[in-house]
């Protein structure tokens, strides 16, 4: 078993999954961290419009990227394949040039509403610069992930800037004094901002030469994948982020506090789904549009063995740890121990359930997968206006479960079918060692 072991780890597929999972599992370390001082460095009410806003802002985000750094994702690797520098730079020119437009009305848009509320302008400003300044990560990263490294790219975004950041709460909350939200959305801005220069530096160095290549465009083929992508985005943040605002709207700031913690904590496994995407997003598509059928299966089979692994330790950590993670916000967030429980079960099926979406998306599927995703922000949404007046926080905790279940069930049937491969966790009972890795994948002769 331990030779086993061994030769298990050795492999480069495996090693780079385990890797980016520890990237992320220090990011979201670290989001525990920052999320969990934050919350004693304020009062409940505070807290809970924190809360709010970063999920407002990262909502506005999604939505001004028009759904680019899902179409860099999708094309730079193709025309790196390819050996298509004009397209390369055509697509490069283009997303940055859409994204910074869209990004301007989305969070001029917002700003606008949130002064006709009566917002304080003090934190309207400070939401509205962290959200350009995370849009701008969020691009970088994809860009830097297809060009540079994974580290490069997620460290960058997710990793480093939380450290300056959890210190600065330290600090605050050994000098006991109280933050007010308006105060750590700048802190955070000014961290992510050194984040985000350091990926355009290494960017700019990482890309070639295009100082003699004239830009080509593929504008129908662009603006179709940009569509598609720009309202799976928006239905994916929704599904992480909208539950704190429908909480905070149904019922009070404290309450969405206290879910918004819960839903952090239950992302330990949404966490897994994002290190695998990470991984997947950098080696799958080369080997797609490149035809290597048996690696593809081969990096997909491994995943399934690390997500495995990975689902099993969760779970057990949450059932048996939870309470004692939940203290760590304040006394008061410990009473919602099934709370996390229920969430981090449906966040568990969609990581056991693999990276599907991903799959459907990057190998040119992304019409099948939208409808999917928009079922299942539609469910919730029926969901928390259901059980939330009859059961409160729980409700809207088994709402959010039971349409991630159904949802996961649905993509990887979708995958199967389309792609001819199953990325759940599932496949390991199905094939025998000997075969892993070894299938077709079907369609990527023709994908578009």
């Amino acid at each position: 078993m331990i030779e086993s072991i061994v030769q298990f780890l050795r492999r480069d597929v495996t090693r780079g999954v385990v890797g980016t999972i520890l990237l992320k599992v220090g990011s979201g370390a670290l989001a525990f961290a920052l999320f969990s001082l934050a919350a004693r460095t304020m009062s409940p009410d505070g807290f809970g419009i924190f809360a709010t806003w970063l999920s407002v802002a990262q909502m506005v985000a999604v939505v001004g990227l028009v759904g680019q750094e899902s179409l860099l994702v999708r094309f730079l690797n193709e025309y790196r394949v390819g050996d298509q520098p004009d397209l390369t730079k055509g697509v490069l020119l283009s997303s940055l040039k859409i994204s910074s437009v869209a990004m301007l009305i989305a969070i001029g848009s917002i700003a606008i509403v949130a002064d006709m509320r009566g917002d304080e302008w003090l934190l309207i400003l400070a939401v509205s610069i962290y959200t350009a300044v995370n849009a701008g990560l969020m691009l970088g990263s994809q860009i830097a992930r297809s060009l540079v490294s994974i580290l490069m790219g997620e460290g960058n975004r997710e990793l480093f800037w939380r450290i300056a950041v959890v210190l600065f709460l330290l600090a605050v909350l050994s000098g006991h004094r109280q933050l007010d939200p308006a105060e750590l959305f700048a802190v955070m801005t000014i961290a992510m901002s050194v984040g985000l220069v350091a990926q355009i530096i290494a960017i700019a160095r990482a890309l070639p030469d295009f100082r003699g290549t004239v830009a080509r465009s593929e504008t129908s083929r662009w603006r179709s994948s940009s569509l598609h992508f720009w309202v799976a985005s928006i239905l994916e943040a929704a599904n992480q982020y909208f539950d704190v605002i429908l909480v905070y709207w149904m019922l009070d700031p404290a309450t969405a506090g206290i879910y918004f913690a819960a839903s952090r904590l239950a992302n330990i496994f949404a966490m897994l789904s994002a290190a695998l995407y990470s991984f997947g997003a950098r080696r799958l598509p080369s080997l797609y549009f490149s035809k290597n059928h048996q690696e593809f299966g081969r990096t997909l089979q491994l995943m399934a063995e690390v997500t495995a692994l990975c689902v099993v330790s969760g779970l057990l950590l949450i059932w048996i740890g939870g309470p004692y993670l939940l203290k760590l916000f304040g006394p008061h967030f410990a009473a919602q121990h099934w709370v996390l429980i229920v969430l981090g079960i449906g966040t568990a099926i969609q990581a056991a359930g693999g990276p599907s979406g991903a799959i459907l998306q990057l190998t040119g599927h992304e019409r099948e997968y939208v409808p999917v995703v928009a079922a299942n922000v539609a469910l919730r949404l029926v969901g928390f206006l259901v059980l939330i007046p009859w059961l409160g926080v729980l409700g809207a905790a088994i709402s959010a479960t039971v349409s991630l279940a159904l949802a996961t069930t649905a993509l990887n049937i979708l995958c199967r079918r389309r792609t001819g491969v199953d990325p759940s966790i599932l496949v390991l009972l199905r094939f025998p060692s000997s075969k892993r890795g070894t299938y077709a994948v079907r369609g990527a002769d023709s994908a578009d």
